[in-house]
């Protein structure tokens, strides 16, 4: 995996808990994206650690990204962040791709996630051509974490406010418990990885909509420590498994596989 080294442009406050940093430099002249608006990069906090973040905002021609930080206590990239000063240098890879992907006629998108996903909705409703409807439910810890966006779409957006540990409740509730506009539109749907996949398992066999209706994205795991745990009491019984899955093309067959070895072991 190609790495390329960039240097902290900037730092700005976007909300108190969102951060973004600015990175810069000519080796990212050749860090080519998918053009997608959840494509994300790896960046390294360490030797040892790394972690995805999407990238929200790209400028070929500065040879610049910007990466927006939700600050919270204890993670060591949330306190690189915080701290980090222009002048920085840190190590980021991977190949973007992301799953954003509605058909070019759609009538309409539905964009759903908690703080970690607004990089995304954010860079996805300001990227929308002229008059594209589209809808957003944001959960954000208080008020003063909403954003705003210029765009060209027609776009409402709903702010849902719970704290991290309630947010995938909050994710749950913002797909289950309401209609999805009349006709076959697009949802996107991303943050808490348990959270997530139940919505995707009731978008497909609840709601039965084709794969091409939806996409679904799990950013992090809320108590991550006591899943990683509990995974590895059982790697030795669902390895095995989850390589065989590997072998299936399809990938929302792929994920019903998935789905069903983590939920018999209570993952």
């Amino acid at each position: 995996m190609t790495a390329y080294r960039a240097t902290v442009r900037n730092t700005a406050a976007i909300t108190p808990l969102m951060r973004r940093v600015t990175l810069g430099g000519e080796a990212l002249r050749d860090y080519e994206g998918s053009g997608l608006p959840d494509e994300s990069c790896r960046i390294a906090f360490g030797a040892d650690l790394t972690r995805n973040y999407t990238i929200r905002r790209r400028d070929p021609l500065r040879c610049e990204i910007d990466i927006d930080f939700v600050l919270h206590e204890g993670g060591v990239a949330a306190t690189w962040a915080a701290t980090v000063e222009p002048g920085a240098e840190i190590t980021i890879s991977g190949a973007p791709a992301g799953k954003y992907a509605p058909a070019d006629d759609v009538p309409w998108r539905l964009l759903v996630g908690d703080a970690t996903a607004l990089p995304a909705i954010g860079r996805a409703v300001e990227e929308l051509p002229a008059g594209a409807v589209a809808r957003v439910i944001a959960i954000v810890d208080n008020p003063d974490e909403r954003q705003t966006f210029d765009t060209s779409g027609d776009v409402t957006i709903e702010w849902v406010y719970a704290h991290s540990d309630e947010a995938g409740d909050a994710l749950r509730a913002a797909i289950r418990d309401r209609d999805l506009p009349d006709g076959p539109g697009y949802t996107w749907v991303a943050g808490e990885a348990a959270a997530t996949r139940d919505v995707r398992r009731h978008l497909r066999h609840t709601l039965g909509l084709p794969a091409s209706h939806y996409d679904t994205i799990g950013y992090w795991r809320f108590d991550a420590e006591a899943w990683e745990q509990r995974y590895r009491q059982v790697s030795a019984v669902i390895d095995p498994r989850l390589a065989a899955a590997d072998e299936i093309a399809d990938d929302e067959q792929y994920f019903d596989a998935v789905d069903e070895i983590y939920i018999e072991v209570g993952l």
